[in-house]
């Protein structure tokens, strides 16, 4: 990658001492030379020493003992901002007034990728902690050079150098570095570590802005001339019809309305208030293909008519190790659709620069690279003429990696010629984008001896991807296959990906063969699991829970689930529920998370993440789903759509664990909480019940079915 001088001189006000880094998990990667660049010529490019390698990351240092730090990943409410700066003020010992962390826009910031699940804090978050290590060595290097000293009795001390034991004045990165670029490879993996990282516990550096409102999302952005744009909602999926056509007359004849017309197959108005928006939209008649499949599919439809997408895990033979078990378990489950639900809704906001040759569009994106390409496709235009800016957003969690908000937004400005704010109204992110969370068939066979060993195990996934079974159970013979089903609406990424609904599968289904062995189900998964680590996990969760020890009311249960998130993230969610027979109302008491995640970056965060990660596993347990016919979803507000009430979340206690032969850098848990807490839920309910609930979410209505029927 190479690195127009123009895009950082801009934001090191002409000078600096710049440092650009790529993350990898690659060993023995060497470092790139210092290269000078001349500083009277604009054009001239920063190279790195290995040309096909993707530097990601910058920091550089100004005057007055600045420095700024530049990425491509963006604040989504997960504290990534608050991150790099615990780590960027400590590793450098610099104050947070010295500090300026710019994020997600596409003129000052290189391409990071997308901004999603753990990796900002395991990835960025870390990767800054090492390249802090490498800036520190590098400097004392500069200033021995400098000063004629021998490296070993010069130190770097509160972002300067200078000479051990002595308080005198410090040579700052700035004077040792000017005019010049360090290009650099951090290992994530490296062990060694000069200085210890140490959680300050900082607050949240947005939290005055966010307690005082006036942190800016881009629904708060204003400017002159600035119309407001919407799209007609369309009666079915999007991906199963066509607009056949429109009476817009009445529409374009309103006080107020700037454009009333087709933009790629679906209607769009523009209008100088969003109320003119809205009146517009009513007055539209449309007609719509009908779609010709049948509203509902049945199970057996789906399976018969699905493809295999991937052969996810095959360990041993299955078919001999299902032969050798004593007992072998079958069970089905399935799972509804969900949505992101973020509080805010697709927004963007676009303006025309330069007589109509450049774009400027404003977005709450994951990806904000990925946003500028989408624009600069459906605009024509190349990528120099395109600036895509991150706002901070009001949630994303997986909803906003290419959410189309943005070229739209750019497309309406371009036929209209004035800057354009569009706004995803609540229904229109329900049934306009259509994204969700796949509603998913789960098979498992599970094959165990009398002793209570897990043999083999068989499941097959129907419409997602089947991630989650590896590594938290010992079992000799797996096979695990992915198939996508015939179902308008395929999967998405959204929080916890499919790790959500296998999981869900698996660990109910833990529960019921130890249920058939008429074994502890706590004692039968310490029994199996992967890794002891996963022992003290349980161990911890049945205590803080009081499994075993304290006397449950009627109808109150307790239950368990695990995960092994991505290899390295282990964790247990230890649930107790009480069920009201009279109004099949399943309340959650306590919860309590034990979590092997290495190293903890920032405690205050992390809490909060987790906090929000269990919310959402009670939500799709108990009373989150999307409602379709098969045409198109039903559901249109949250009054429909049921996310958790403060009055819903229990308390909850969480711990900590750092095991370092998985690595001792942090491994993240954005999205693990949520996994294993929909499956500890339905054991709790289980277990005060006697009931197996094998479908989410599981509410009232379900309960007093089963209840009834039992």
């Amino acid at each position: 990658m190479s690195l127009t001088r123009r895009q950082f001189l801009t934001s090191l006000g002409g000078t600096g001492l710049f440092y650009a880094f790529r993350f990898t998990t690659e060993a023995g990667v060497r470092t790139g030379p210092i290269e000078p660049i001349p500083m009277d010529d604009i054009t001239a490019e920063c190279k790195a020493e290995f040309p096909d390698i993707d530097y990601r990351d910058w920091i550089a240092f100004g005057p007055d003992g600045n420095v700024s730090v530049f990425t491509g990943r963006t604040e989504l409410g997960q504290g990534l901002k608050t991150v790099i700066t615990a780590i960027i003020t400590q590793g450098l010992e610099i104050s947070q007034e010295k500090l300026t962390v710019v994020l997600g826009d596409t003129d000052q910031c290189p391409n990071d990728g997308v901004t999603s699940g753990s990796s900002s804090t395991r990835v960025v978050g870390w990767g800054f902690w090492l390249a802090c290590e490498k800036i520190r060595n590098n400097l004392v290097e500069l200033a021995s050079l400098s000063l004629r000293i021998p490296a070993h009795e010069l130190e770097f001390r509160k972002g300067g150098v200078g000479q051990k034991g002595e308080a005198g004045r410090l040579i700052s990165a700035f004077e040792l570095g000017r005019g010049q670029a360090v290009i650099m490879d951090v290992n994530l993996d490296a062990r060694s570590m000069g200085k210890p990282y140490i959680d300050k516990k900082i607050p949240n550096v947005n939290a005055g802005e966010i307690v005082t409102g006036s942190l800016k999302f881009v629904g708060d952005l204003k400017m002159p001339g600035l119309l407001y744009a919407g799209w007609l909602v369309q009666p079915y999926h999007r991906k199963l019809t066509r607009l056949l056509s429109a009476d817009m007359g009445a529409a374009r004849a309103l006080p107020g309305v700037k454009m009333v017309d087709i933009v790629h197959g679906r209607v769009a108005v523009v209008g100088e208030r969003y109320s003119d928006v809205l009146k517009a939209l009513a007055l539209v008649n449309q007609t719509w293909s009908i779609p010709t499949r049948p509203k509902e599919l049945p199970l057996e439809e789906a399976r018969a008519g699905a493809q295999l997408i991937e052969v996810k895990e095959v360990q041993g033979d299955i078919n001999a190790g299902l032969s050798a078990s004593e007992i072998v378990f079958s069970e089905t489950y399935t799972t509804q659709y969900v949505t992101h639900a973020q509080l805010e809704t697709d927004t963007a906001v676009a303006q025309l620069e330069d007589g109509g040759d450049k774009v400027t569009v404003w977005v709450s994106s994951q990806h904000p690279h990925k946003a500028q390409e989408l624009v600069a496709h459906y605009l024509y235009k190349p990528l120099s003429k395109v600036r895509v800016i991150a706002m901070p957003a009001g949630g994303a969690f997986g909803g906003r990696q290419g959410n189309p908000v943005n070229w739209e937004a750019a497309k309406l400005a371009s036929l209209v010629k004035a800057p354009v704010k569009l706004v995803y109204s609540r229904k229109d992110q329900f049934q306009i984008k259509s994204l969700y969370k796949a509603a998913c068939i789960i098979d498992v066979t599970t094959g165990i001896s009398s002793e209570g060993k897990m043999l083999a195990r068989k499941v097959d996934v129907y419409q997602d991807m089947g991630e989650g079974t590896k590594h938290t159970y010992d079992i000799p013979d797996v096979l695990v296959k992915a198939y996508r089903a015939d179902w308008p609406v395929g999967a998405v990424s959204c929080r916890g990906t499919s790790f959500v609904q296998t999981c869900f599968a698996t660990e109910s289904h833990v529960d019921m063969v130890a249920n058939r062995l008429g074994m502890d189900p706590f004692e039968f998964r310490c029994k199996n699991v992967h890794s002891s680590v996963f022992v003290d996990l349980i161990n911890y969760c049945a205590e803080k829970i009081g499994y075993g020890r304290d006397q449950l009311d009627i109808d109150e249960g307790i239950g368990l689930a695990l995960v092994n998130h991505g290899g390295a993230q282990l964790g247990a969610v230890a649930a107790k529920v009480a069920v009201d027979r009279d109004s099949g109302k399943v309340k959650v008491k306590q919860v309590v998370v034990a979590f092997d995640i290495g190293t903890v970056i920032n405690r205050n965060t992390a809490l909060v993440g987790i906090r929000g990660g269990i919310a959402w596993g009670i939500g799709y347990a108990l009373s989150e789903e999307v409602k379709l016919n098969g045409h198109s979803p039903e559901t249109e507000y949250f009054s429909q759509y049921q996310i958790p009430r403060f009055s819903d979340i229990p308390p909850i206690d969480i711990a900590f664990f750092n095991n370092f032969n998985l690595g001792s850098g942090p491994r993240g848990c954005g999205e693990m909480p949520v996994i294993p807490t929909i499956g500890a839920i339905a054991n709790a309910v289980y277990n005060a019940i006697g009931i197996r609930f094998y479908s989410t979410p599981i509410t009232p209505e379900r309960v007093k079915e089963a209840l009834g029927s039992s």
